[in-house]
């Protein structure tokens, strides 16, 4: 029986690493009625799919053994052509300086063999990485923001009030737009956005400011906002506390008390039945208008309680308040921005 080495097995395994999944490629030749056998030691440095693919003329069966390390048994194949195996290498079976061993065997029978075999052992999976990566096509160009997301300027010739406007928007934007920022759990800041920045467009060009129903429904708004903030940051003891432990102070502390918060109360009722009642019909169709009373109205209750309990931690609608108040100062300024078209003519 004839063993030879494989051609170019030599040059192979002393040639340069290839840029994709090394390979190799031999042929093998048999004469006719002789047998054959024939050697590729390989090496497999990382783990994956080994293929072994062969392709001989005539109808001669050839044998296919491929041996891991230390003579592990790997895979067994005969029959005609054409033959692939696929083996798994797995991680003990591969690394550096591991080399497999692939053996072809031509029994003596009629016929010549006249063959090639390539082998294909796993790449680095860096270099696969960096391939695929390569091959990936670019990410689509992202659309542009809508108008609303994007920072605008005031014309420059613009009037201080439009000026004014410009300015509360940019503001608030800053805020709502923001990366990180607490989430919206009312539900009405990037709506208000969108509505107060085409407001504000349709005041520089072509100079149209909401309508006077409108304008006198924000400056209500703008008014409670405020009412509430008084509320919240005033230093006054009958709205500031501490409550009174003394039960007859503590009694005139909370009708002196009740008499300063209920006005504000009655302003915030007031504006949910003045939208009710129709008198704003440009914002019945704006469902931030009544998100934000409703926010506005929970912030307003938790600032109440939170004196009246005398612990702030259990307040209701702490956290709510926490993330909603900067937004609604920020939205009140563009509010009272409009005031002063409600006195063009």
């Amino acid at each position: 029986m004839l063993r030879l080495p494989l051609l170019i097995l030599a040059l192979a395994l002393a040639g340069p690493r290839p840029t994709h999944a090394a390979s190799w490629d031999a042929s093998f030749n048999v004469a006719e009625g002789m047998a054959g056998t024939f050697e590729l030691p390989f090496p497999v440095a990382f783990p994956g799919t080994v293929v072994v693919e062969a392709r001989w003329s005539g109808p001669r069966p050839v044998f296919f053994g491929v041996d891991g390390p230390s003579k592990l048994s790997m895979a067994r194949r005969s029959g005609p052509s054409p033959q692939r195996i696929e083996i798994e290498a797995e991680p003990a079976h591969a690394g550096a300086g591991v080399v497999w061993k692939l053996t072809v065997k031509a029994l003596a029978a009629r016929g010549a063999v006249d063959g090639r075999v390539t082998v294909t052992v796993p790449d680095d999976p860096v270099v696969v990485a960096m391939r695929e990566a390569a091959n990936r096509p670019p990410p689509p160009t992202p659309p542009p923001p809508p108008p609303w997301m994007v920072r605008t300027e005031a014309p420059r010739d613009a009037t201080r009030s439009l000026v004014d406007a410009f300015r509360a928007v940019e503001a608030y934007r800053a805020i709502v737009v923001a990366p990180g920022g607490p989430v919206d759990a009312c539900s009405w800041q990037q709506e208000f956005l969108r509505y107060a920045a085409s407001a504000r467009d349709r005041l520089a060009s072509p100079g149209t400011p909401p309508d006077v129903p409108t304008l006198r429904f924000f400056s209500r708004l703008a008014a409670a906002v405020q009412a509430v903030e008084e509320l919240r940051s005033s230093s006054d003891p009958v709205l500031a506390g501490p409550v009174p432990e003394d039960r007859e102070h503590r009694r005139d502390w909370l009708i002196a008390r009740a008499e300063r918060v209920r006005p504000v109360e009655r302003r915030l009722d007031e504006l949910t039945e003045l939208l009710r009642r129709g008198h704003a019909p440009a914002l019945e169709d704006e469902r931030w208008v009544p998100r934000f009373t409703a926010c506005l109205t929970a912030c307003e209750r938790n600032f109440d309680e939170r004196v009246r309990l005398g612990n702030e931690a259990i307040a209701p609608n702490r956290e709510l308040a926490e993330a909603q108040w900067d937004r609604i100062l920020a939205a009140a300024g563009i509010l009272a921005s409009f005031g002063p078209y409600l006195n063009e003519p």
